[in-house]
Order: C-alpha cells, then sequence, then structure tokens
C-alpha cells in the first residue's frame, strides 16, 4: 500500500512541463530562420554578380567561398536539428548528448565521467613484517602507480511525458574493468513537489556519500565517508521538495556498513589483523531479493537551505559569482539483520546510525562540516581485551573542510577528518594491534584547476595527506589510504602519508 497509494495518484496528476525541450527545438527555428535569411542574402550577392554589378567589390571567388561558408553552416544547423520535423538531437553542456521526440516526451540522454589517478602510499609496517597478521611478503612499505579511479556511463530520460523519469548507471570497475550497475531506477515526479523513485540508487544519509564524486573538493571522499556511508541500497524513495526545505524517506533492502563487525579482529590470524573497509556489511547493491535477510531498513533524511538553488550544493565548490547560501542537515537510519553463516555470531543484529552537517558558500569560498554516529548491537557477544566480553560498538566521526578560490580556476583547499571504530577492545589475540587500530586522525591539503574555465569539463586536482595514527580500521584502496600497523610490542609505528594527482574527464 505505501507503493501503490502515491503511484496511483501519479497518473492523475502527471505534469506535462518539457520546458527544456521545446526550448531547445525553440532555439533550433531561430536558427534555421537565420540561416534562411543568410542563404537568401548570399543568393542576391550571387544573382548582382552574375549581372555584372558590383564586380569589382564581390569577385566570383569571394561568392564562391561565401558559398562554401554558407554551406557549413546548413550542415551544422542540419546536425543540430537533425530530422526537426519529427525527433531531435544534439549536445545540451549540462546533461550532455541527448535524443528527444518531437513533443518531448520521450528523451534519452547520455553523459560519461572518467578520473585518471596516480598516487603514492608510503607507510611504516617495521617489526610487523614477522609478526603473525603481518602482511605478506610482497607487500611493500611504499606504493605507487596510475588508476582508472572511476569509468561511468550514465543513460537517463523520460517516457510517456516529462514526470516519468528513469537512470541507468554503469561504474566499470577499477580491477579487471567489468561493467557494475551503480544506479538502475524509474522515478514519478508529481505536480506538488512530491516524487517517488524505486530501482536502486544512492541511499539519502551522509551528504558526502549524496554529492557527486565529480564534485567533490579533494581528489577523493574522506576515509569517515568510506567508513559510514551506507552505499547504493535496492528499496524506494518518497521525497518532498520546496524553495527551502527538503524532506527524503527510504524503505529497503540491507544498507552497506563497512568495519561494522569484529569477527575478523576475534581470531588474530594473518587475513585478521585489519578490520577495515573490508568487514561489515556489504549492502544490498546488486544483490537478490534474499541475499541477506532484511528485518528492515529505513532512513529519513531534511534538509533546508537558506538561499540559493538545489543544484548549487550538488557539488562542493562555491565558484565566484554563485549566490552566497547555507545548507543544512540531519538524517538517521535504523536497520535489522539476520544472522550470516559462519561469522560465529558476531554479524550486526540491529545498527541505527545519525549524522548532521552544515554547508556555507560565500562565492569563491566554503566550509563543509559534519559528523556521524553509529551504534551496532551484535548477534553474540565477542571475548574483549583484559576478560569479559561485548555485543557493542559505538563508532563516530566528523570531517570539517574548506576551499577558497584563489583565481577564478584555481581552488585551493584543507580537510581534516577524526573517527573511531572501536574495535581496538576485540583484538584479543597475542601479535594483534594493542593500541590506535581503530582510531583515524587525518589532515589533507591540495588544489583543483579548471584549465579551460570554471565549471568546465575538465578539472585537474592534486593532494597532499598525512595520518596523524596507523591507518587500520579506516584504511580503504579506492581512497589510496593502505593498512599501516604497530609494533609486536604495541609501540605505534609513523605516520603514513599519501600524493595523489588526478585528472577529471566528462562528456
Amino acid at each position: 500500500m505505501l507503493f501503490a497509494t502515491p503511484l496511483a495518484a501519479a497518473l492523475f496528476s502527471a505534469p506535462q512541463d518539457s520546458t527544456d525541450l521545446r526550448r531547445a527545438l525553440e532555439e533550433i527555428e531561430r536558427l534555421k530562420e537565420s540561416n534562411a535569411a543568410l542563404a537568401e542574402k548570399v543568393g542576391a550577392l550571387e544573382q548582382r554578380v552574375a549581372e555584372g554589378g558590383d564586380a569589382a567589390w564581390l569577385t566570383e571567388q569571394r561568392a564562391m567561398e561565401v558559398r562554401a561558408i554558407v554551406t557549413d553552416v546548413l550542415a551544422d544547423a542540419g546536425a543540430r536539428a537533425s530530422l526537426a520535423d519529427g525527433a531531435t538531437a544534439g549536445y545540451d553542456a549540462k546533461k550532455g548528448f541527448f535524443l528527444a521526440s518531437a513533443d518531448g516526451n520521450y528523451t534519452l540522454q547520455m553523459k560519461g565521467e572518467m578520473q585518471i589517478r596516480w598516487a603514492y602510499a608510503a607507510r611504516d609496517i617495521g617489526a610487523a613484517d614477522e609478526a603473525e597478521g603481518s602482511p605478506s611478503d610482497a607487500t611493500d612499505e611504499d606504493a605507487w602507480g596510475f588508476e582508472i579511479r572511476r569509468m561511468r556511463m550514465t543513460f537517463s530520460g523520460t517516457v510517456v511525458d516529462p514526470s516519468w523519469y528513469y537512470e541507468v548507471k554503469f561504474n566499470f570497475a577499477r580491477s579487471g574493468g567489468a561493467a557494475i550497475l551503480d544506479d538502475a531506477f524509474v522515478e514519478k515526479r508529481f505536480d506538488n513537489g512530491f516524487n517517488l523513485r524505486v530501482g536502486q540508487f544512492k541511499a539519502p544519509f551522509l551528504r558526502e556519500s549524496i554529492d557527486s564524486a565529480t564534485g567533490l573538493l579533494a581528489v577523493e571522499r574522506s576515509l569517515v565517508d568510506t567508513f559510514f556511508t551506507v552505499g547504493r541500497p535496492q528499496g524506494m524513495r518518497l521525497a518532498w521538495e520546496s524553495d527551502v526545505v527538503r524532506i527524503e524517506g527510504f524503505y529497503g533492502s540491507e544498507l552497506a556498513a563497512a568495519g561494522s563487525a569484529p569477527f575478523s579482529i576475534v581470531g588474530g590470524s594473518a587475513s585478521e589483523l585489519n578490520a577495515g573497509s573490508a568487514l561489515g556489511l556489504p549492502g544490498s547493491q546488486n544483490t537478490g531479493f534474499n541475499a541477506v535477510q532484511t528485518d528492515y531498513a529505513f532512513i529519513g533524511r531534511v534538509e533546508a537551505k537558506t538561499g540559493g538553488e538545489w543544484k548549487q550544493f550538488k557539488d562542493m565548490q562555491s565558484f565566484r559569482g554563485e549566490e552566497a547560501a547555507a545548507l543544512f542537515g540531519v538524517a538517521a537510519y535504523a536497520q535489522q539483520v539476520d544472522a550470516i553463516s559462519g561469522t560465529d555470531g558476531a554479524t550486526p543484529d540491529v545498527m541505527w546510525s545519525v549524522t548532521a552537517d552544515a554547508r556555507v558558500d560565500f562565492g569563491g569560498a566554503s566550509i563543509f562540516v559534519y559528523g556521524v554516529y553509529r551504534d551496532i548491537s551484535l548477534q553474540e557477544a565477542q571475548p574483549v581485551r583484559g576478560g569479559g566480553d561485548s555485543d557493542e560498538l559505538q563508532q563516530w566521526g566528523a570531517v570539517a573542510q574548506g576551499g577558497y578560490f584563489l583565481t577564478e580556476t584555481v581552488e585551493g583547499f584543507l580537510r581534516y577528518e577524526v573517527g573511531n571504530s572501536d574495535t581496538d577492545k576485540f583484538r584479543t589475540a597475542p601479535g594483534t594491534l594493542e593500541a590506535d587500530g581503530d582510531e583515524l586522525s587525518l589532515l589533507t591539503v591540495g588544489a583543483n584547476w579548471w584549465p579551460a574555465g570554471v565549471k568546465n569539463r575538465i578539472k585537474i586536482s592534486g593532494d597532499f595527506g598525512y595520518a596523524f595514527t596507523p591507518i587500520v580500521d579506516f584504511a580503504a584502496s579506492g581512497a589510496d589510504w593502505l593498512p599501516n600497523y604497530t609494533e609486536e610490542d604495541g609501540d605505534t609505528l609513523g605516520g603514513e602519508w599519501v600524493i595523489r594527482t588526478q585528472l577529471q574527464f566528462t562528456f
């Protein structure tokens, strides 16, 4: 009934607004009229030459040159208004390549994004090489190289009328290049500010996750976001938006939760030292309905802005000339999943999390801060250091960042993040970490450059990050931060640092 009621209402409130496509058609008509007028003038000039008039002013050679120019212009107009009496095709600077029916009801838009990255990660693994749970002999302290961090293709558009929107996004994996389904959903947009989305898509929880990867301030999202994000679950979202407030509610299958279970730490084997992003619940992205049985999974998010437009907050930059505005948001989720076989009861049972964020744009500078807290109840209590046991983890993280445009096309930025996964208490086996494995303290500084102009589709970024604590639970290869370790006697090793450079190209 939750799905059927708004869906039935949709059939009687579908808007017929095809403003963007009609504007494109009107622009094509104006271009055709202009070309026709130009062709008429050239024809008149050619007639004058044929009759011998103004021969000194317009020679036959110049007439041929003008004729060639007009031919090129008309050919270009033909390409822009392909089959203008039936369908349209072309390229939009914001939406990419498109195909559309003449009435604008049936559309297809195609766009892509590519991020080519070079990274250098330096860490100290010291005597842990000889300790149980150490990296393999093939793992070096320093690592560097190129990678295609992201290569995505997105297909979107409307069917029947502009109120029925769809989107399919493919992400080609960094390892092997296999196509992975990121997004696949249908959205019904009502004329009263409501919209209903069903399928697989980004969950409306962390603000940093919601923003596009092409509009980040640093080269990559923070490790706090990687650890606490809920990914792209399958389900349904009902949202309402006004000029000031936006409210979203989600119901669906299992939410992703990195580092949400300690079962890989409890034994102390070679594969169990790192309790990082490989652990926890993987989420329901690209899974069958019975892959992980979810008793319930709900998310709610509320946002309010003081000015500007909602699209202004789709990236983390505040370009010069943009309207000064602020965005505030709060969100929470709760979920319960059934036991996963083979985990000895250390699978999360009930999990809930809350977050709050604030963003201020100054028109050339920006500040963004947020915090997140997660409470996890395990299905069975696990032994802890010093005796006894525990069936709960209390995890938290916080991020603060700021950017400033030094010129029209160069932006400098600074980011600091801190967090705790609350897992050190479960590291009881000899040779495992004695301290700092669950802590995060990381500073990143860098710059962005738009060589072809602000908001152009070419962006070059570079940053340097230094971790004041060993990166263990918060390690994430997608962010180029590899696991670090401590000495077997518990002494903390030196901090890890990472250099990243990236070319971003969207089309």
